[in-house]
């Protein structure tokens, strides 16, 4: 489901900020190696013949090392030379220092959260229900909220998720709480996607330029570059859009929204590591609306590095209260795909969220699994968000 929660409402600088270099995947090879503390990363990387490249973002003691491109793995043919030649096990060596390597490979392997059209097998016709007739109590409250909060946004009438007139009480029964003065103001989420429009006159107000990077193109500013890069820019509209005179409004309006763009080029695992853990002591709530392909056939999990990024952010972020991951179930329950097969979702680190529609009803292509713990409103019923 095209998914961006309001789950905020419920020394790390330093790492956090580390420098960001440019790699060229296609002409050089990366390695990360975790090192313990009897060896520094100028002396690994000089046994080894690699350039230190610098922490891998806020992971302690994981450092990036570049060399010439080559076929095989540098790193792991040295440690094997130097097990087979190693004399006395008693002796020292600065490559005992490694505790782990892997060598880095670009990868497009997750892919955006977009609803597919109804299988051919998808039987009977769906209703729309949004073309029935508004209750008028409903509206009238409807009214009231918007007079209280001064919203004059011309389409916040027809967002049934903030506010449903139609179907009572099927909404994420917002207003109640903004009347009470919870805006999401001082909450900040980070939008891991293709990029962010923070040019959007609907976002610019709300665009958090600290917490915001381009992993894709490594770039302090996570715009949209690729025609189809607007995904990101949605989810984040769906969560901060501003309370203004334009389109509509976020259900979190007053929160900061920030744009990490990692889906339009191909990644390797130490870009995605960064990429999850970036800002830690600034970005609070990272929602992730993507995944392996929702076919019925793919499985991938986060790898060792992404894993422990994530870790060390719901340890050590928003000010060591923990960062909160927030990942969409799936959207291939038509071609029988589930969520449980899915690592990112599956994670102990993050929290699954899956859709029903305007009705409440369970919609064709929202996956379901034992990893959800909660469900929100999306698509279905023949109307979206």
């Amino acid at each position: 489901m095209k998914f961006a929660s309001w789950t905020g409402l419920f020394g790390l600088a330093a790492l956090s900020c580390a420098r960001q270099f440019t790699r060229d995947y296609d002409n050089n090879d990366y390695y990360v190696l975790h090192i313990d503390s009897n060896a520094t990363p100028e002396q690994v990387g000089s046994r080894l013949g690699l350039r230190h490249e610098g922490v891998l973002g806020g992971l302690t003691d994981h450092h990036v090392f570049q060399s010439p491109k080559t076929d095989h793995d540098v790193v792991k043919r040295h440690l094997a030379d130097n097990r087979k030649r190693k004399r006395n096990p008693g002796v020292a060596d600065v490559l005992d220092s490694i505790l782990f390597t892997s060598k880095q490979e670009a990868r497009q392997h997750l892919h955006k959260r977009v609803i597919p059209p109804p299988p051919p097998s998808f039987k009977g016709h769906t209703p729309r229900l949004a073309d029935g007739d508004p209750v008028a109590t409903a509206v009238k409250q409807q009214q009231h909220v918007m007079a209280q909060l001064s919203i004059k946004d011309p389409i916040f009438a027809e967002q049934w998720h903030l506010f449903n007139t139609v179907q009572l009480g099927h909404d994420v029964n917002v207003t109640g709480v903004w009347l009470e003065g919870i805006t999401g103001k001082n909450s900040t989420v980070a939008i891991i996607d293709d990029g962010l429009d923070m040019t959007s006159l609907d976002l610019k107000d709300n665009y958090f330029a600290d917490g915001s990077y381009d992993f894709n193109d490594r770039d302090p500013v996570p715009a949209p570059v690729l025609a189809e890069d607007r995904h990101g820019t949605r989810c984040a509209g769906e969560v901060a859009a501003v309370r203004n005179d334009v389109c509509g409004l976020g259900v979190a309006y007053e929160s900061k929204i920030a744009g990490i763009r990692i889906l339009s080029k191909p990644i390797s695992d130490a870009d995605e590591a960064e990429a999850m853990m970036y800002r830690i002591d600034k970005n609070q709530i990272y929602s992730c609306s993507w995944g392996p392909r929702d076919d019925g056939r793919t499985m991938e999990a986060p790898g060792v590095l992404i894993r422990r990024a994530m870790l060390k952010a719901i340890q050590e972020g928003r000010g060591g209260l923990g960062s909160i991951y927030v990942f969409a179930s799936g959207n291939g329950a038509a071609s029988d795909d589930n969520c449980n097969f899915d690592g990112y979702t599956n994670s102990i680190y993050s929290i699954t969220i899956g859709a029903v529609d305007r009705a409440g009803q369970h919609p064709y292509y929202s996956e379901h699994c034992s990893a959800q713990l909660v469900v929100t409103y999306s698509s279905g019923s023949g109307d979206s968000i």
